[in-house]
C-alpha cells in the first residue's frame, strides 16, 4: 500500500472531529471557573461549534478519491460519537449556579438532536451525489464549501459581539 494513500486515508473523520475538540477546549477554556456570562456567552456559541464540526467531518471527501462509501460511513458513526461527546462537553461547562442549570440538560438534548439531524442530512446528500455521479459535484463542493465559510464567519461576528 502506498504511503501516500495510508496518510489520506488516516486524516479522516475521525482526525477532524479530534482537532474538533480542541477547538471547542479552547472555546470553554476562558469559562473556567464558569461564571454566568461566560455561561450566556457559551450557550450561545455551542451551536456554532457544533455545526462547524459537523461541517469539517465532511472535508475528508475533498481529497480521499476511493472508497467513499466507506468514508461516508466513518463519517457516520464518527459523527454520532463525536456529537454527543461535544455537546455534554460543551453542556458541562455551563453553570450558573442556580436553577438555571436543570435548563443545561435540554441544551445538551437539543443540541444532540440538532447535531443528528443535521449529520443525516448531509449523509444522505453526500450519498446520492456519490451514487449518481452528477456532473454537478464541483459545484456542490463548492457550495459546501461557502456555507462552511459563512457558518464560520457568524460564529466569529457572533463570538465577538458577545465578548466585552
Amino acid at each position: 500500500m502506498n504511503v501516500n494513500r495510508v496518510a489520506t486515508f488516516l486524516a479522516g473523520p475521525e482526525l477532524s472531529w479530534l482537532l474538533m475538540y480542541g477547538v471547542m477546549l479552547l472555546v470553554i477554556a476562558p469559562n473556567q471557573p464558569p461564571t454566568e456570562s461566560g455561561s450566556m456567552r457559551l450557550e450561545t456559541v455551542s451551536w456554532f461549534v457544533l455545526i462547524a464540526a459537523i461541517i469539517v467531518s465532511f472535508l475528508p471527501l475533498i481529497w480521499l478519491q476511493s472508497g467513499l462509501g466507506w468514508t461516508l460511513f466513518r463519517i457516520g458513526i464518527s459523527g454520532l460519537i463525536g456529537v454527543c461527546v461535544m455537546s455534554a462537553g460543551l453542556c458541562n461547562a455551563i453553570r450558573y449556579n442556580d436553577s438555571r442549570d436543570s435548563g443545561v440538560g435540554s441544551l445538551f438534548v437539543l443540541m444532540v438532536a440538532l447535531g443528528i439531524m443535521l449529520l443525516l442530512i448531509g449523509l444522505i446528500g453526500t450519498g446520492l451525489t456519490i451514487k449518481f455521479k452528477t456532473y454537478a459535484l464541483p459545484v456542490l463542493k463548492w457550495i459546501g464549501i461557502v456555507i462552511g465559510a459563512l457558518a464560520i464567519f457568524a460564529f466569529l461576528i457572533n463570538l465577538l459581539a458577545k465578548s466585552k
